[in-house]
């Protein structure tokens, strides 16, 4: 199974405008998606909370984070990107915390924070945390074809 291929140029502009900390950009990328519909919006949001967990989870070597280390990410998160983005650590901490946990994120944020904290730190990970000799966009595309794989097993 693939994922499908109108949201991920979506998702992919929002992070594009994440890792270049563009709030104009960034804020355009998120009404793109949001006049989409709703099924667009919550299957975009649902592709960035997807896309969180496999970066959490590859910078732990295959393991969920503790809580303790979800808030220190948060906190170097909040310490970089809250002033463009406006994302405390606390709206962080929390949208990791329910990415890799039991509690779905929608139950645990307000939709427009699900948003605009799942794309500003979707692209804070991605670029902060690069493996070595590689471009975000090549290790989006890994991140990208981890979770297809996962959907194929389904």
């Amino acid at each position: 199974m693939q994922i499908d291929d109108t949201l991920e140029p979506a998702v992919r502009e929002g992070f594009a405008a994440s890792v270049d900390e563009d709030p104009d950009r960034f804020d355009a990328a998120i009404a793109a998606i949001l006049d989409r519909g709703d099924d667009f919006t919550i299957d975009a949001f649902q592709l960035t909370i997807n896309v969180t967990a496999v970066i959490l989870q590859d910078l732990h070597e295959g393991s969920i984070p503790s809580q303790s280390r979800i808030d220190d990410l948060a906190a170097d998160f909040a310490e970089t990107q809250e002033d463009w983005s406006l994302v405390s650590a606390n709206l962080a901490s929390t949208y990791m915390a329910a990415a890799v946990g039991d509690q779905p994120v929608l139950e645990v944020m307000k939709p427009g924070d699900v948003a605009t904290t799942g794309l500003a730190l979707g692209g804070w990970l991605l670029s902060a945390f690069l493996p070595e000799d590689k471009d975000w966009t090549d290790y989006l595309d890994e991140v990208l074809q981890v979770l297809e794989a996962s959907l194929a097993q389904d």
